[in-house]
């Protein structure tokens, strides 16, 4: 059973459209959170909701702000209505008390792809006591540029320059993975028939604004950063994933790095796991049951299972 509603964010009042299944004659045994990535938007994530809806878990997302409908007007995607970094991550929280809240003593795992996967991190620094598991997934690795990049950023922001479409970062970062794997965003996964449906729909592969790019800054400069972590649960399970061949990790040694830094913040209980002939979008290439599979196994506790 599919269901929709806007929620106002507790930052700015954002109506914030969020979608969440329920398992049809079955008792659910947990909540999956997914937070979609830069430049896409929530539906694209209804067959794994269906599938682990199938597998007895009520599924919720949300549109982050400046994305599908969490917008004011067309011409704002990829404008987040913040200079902080810090509301994309509130807003999720938001959707956790909210789905909490319908849904009481239900195990809540959380799952974020790509610019989510910042998100998730950043929202873990805080609220990490409120969520069962954590999913890391297609993780860009750390850029030692980011304070650089956030105080760029903040310059071409001045004025109405942040309404502006942040074509000087486009062509830093997403044109770079073009360059790497030829083809319009063919970097995303092998599976054309996904290329193509991103390449077509006007939700998927906008240009963020430089104020997008902003926020995108700040939540990598917090995800890698040392402080701010609180550290409430750090026997918090953990799960990272992406695809082998993934221009976002870099590297398989930055990959390591992302993995161990989370370590290094405090937390124990941590699994990673590579998928080969993978691109970014994992759940969008051929056989996604495998990587179902693995975070299957993973939220319900059989780690033996994951490699």
């Amino acid at each position: 059973m599919k269901k929709e509603i806007y929620l106002p964010s507790s930052v700015d009042q954002l109506a914030l459209h969020v979608l969440w299944m329920t398992p049809d004659h079955k008792k659910a045994k947990g909540i999956i959170q997914f937070c979609h990535g830069m430049s896409e938007h929530k539906e694209r994530y209804e067959a794994v909701m269906r599938e682990f809806c199938h597998k007895g878990y009520i599924c919720v997302i949300h549109d982050h702000r400046g994305h599908g409908k969490s917008i004011q007007k067309e011409s704002d995607l990829g404008y987040f209505y913040d200079t902080t970094g810090n509301a994309i991550v509130e807003d999720t929280y938001l959707v956790s008390q909210w789905v909490k809240g319908q849904y009481e003593n239900l195990p809540l795992h959380l799952f974020g792809h790509s610019m989510g996967s910042l998100v998730v991190r950043c929202y873990a620094k805080k609220y990490d006591d409120m969520i069962d598991s954590l999913i890391v997934c297609g993780s860009p690795s750390k850029n030692q540029a980011a304070s650089i990049a956030v105080g760029l950023a903040k310059i071409l922001c001045f004025g109405n320059g942040k309404y502006k479409k942040g074509k000087v970062f486009h062509s830093m970062a997403i044109a770079a993975y073009e360059k790497m794997i030829p083809g319009e965003n063919a970097w995303i996964s092998f599976n054309q028939e996904n290329v193509n449906a991103y390449n077509e729909n006007p939700l998927d592969g906008f240009m963020f604004t430089n104020n997008g790019f902003l926020n995108l800054f700040y939540l990598m400069k917090g995800t890698y950063h040392l402080r701010g972590w609180e550290v409430k649960n750090p026997d918090l399970p953990i799960l990272f994933v992406a695809g082998e061949y993934d221009p976002c990790i870099v590297s398989k040694e930055k990959y390591k790095e992302a993995v161990d830094f989370m370590k290094k913040v405090g937390y124990k209980n941590i699994y990673a796991k590579l998928f080969m002939n993978r691109r970014h979008e994992i759940l969008n290439e051929e056989n996604p049951e495998e990587v179902y599979q693995v975070i299957e196994a993973f939220i319900e506790k059989r780690g033996d299972r994951i490699e």
